[in-house]
């Protein structure tokens, strides 16, 4: 996993793990997500493996789509001329975006939670659905959070509730 999310997952991620009594709908999400490119200290955003560069940035945008019942984010200009292409393909750092979480007091170690999530949306439902059954998705899933350097929770019912919830459609 190289640490790096498209706009549709920043927008979900920030949906998923607002707070309980605080829920971010998907239209506050881009908001946020805009703002946070347009400030480069917060995130970074890059276009086909490069770094947007700092003058181009301002001129960019998190545009919150739903399709078919499921919300998705795409990246837009508001500059006239060369613009966004279609092909292009946009990403976030997903430590960057966790950043734009409010703090959750009691709450320690939920990154791995999101790169687990983040590594079965990649997947997708069947496939995870597949490798569950079979009994691989649990080691895949180490082993994916051991090369982001975010180790497993040590109490095996964590990760196994997360992919769960996964796999029930509740994330």
């Amino acid at each position: 996993m190289s640490g790096r999310c498209s706009p549709t997952e920043a927008l979900n991620l920030l949906r998923r793990y607002s707070p309980i009594d605080r829920p971010i709908s998907p239209m506050d999400a881009a908001k946020q997500l805009t703002s946070a490119i347009h400030d480069r200290e917060k995130c970074h955003l890059w276009c086909n493996s490069e770094a947007v560069k700092p003058h181009i940035a301002p001129r960019l945008m998190v545009v919150a789509h739903e399709n078919d019942g499921r919300w998705t984010a795409s990246i837009v200009g508001t500059f006239a001329v060369g613009g966004v292409k279609p092909t292009d393909v946009w990403e976030f750092d997903v430590d960057e975006v966790v950043t734009l979480l409010p703090v959750r007091r009691g709450v320690k170690g939920v990154n791995w939670e999101i790169h687990a999530t983040l590594e079965m949306e990649r997947l997708g439902r069947k496939r995870a659905l597949d490798m569950h059954n079979s009994g691989q998705l649990r080691s895949h899933l180490e082993n994916v959070l051991q090369q982001a350097t975010k180790p497993a929770p040590k109490d095996p019912k964590a990760l196994a509730s997360v992919i769960r919830a996964f796999l029930r459609g509740a994330n």
